[in-house]
């Protein structure tokens, strides 16, 4: 088996940079949400997508206790 190495990970906020979507390479300003369930007991998924092609880029799950 090998160890596991732990190398430093930093999150940096770029207010500068606009991301691209990964299906059409448009750029996304913005990103579509569309959420289904309720927030409380099973949870509430989220789907995210692009707003040009409409593909999914991924999705989320909440439950407020």
């Amino acid at each position: 088996m090998t160890e596991a190495v732990t190398a430093p990970f930093a999150v940096v906020e770029r207010t500068d940079l606009v991301p691209r979507c990964p299906h059409c390479d448009e750029s996304l300003p913005a990103v579509y949400a569309r959420a289904r369930g309720v927030p409380l007991g099973q949870g509430r998924t989220l789907m995210y997508f692009c707003p040009n092609c409409l593909k999914v880029l991924g999705f989320a799950q909440g439950r407020m206790i």
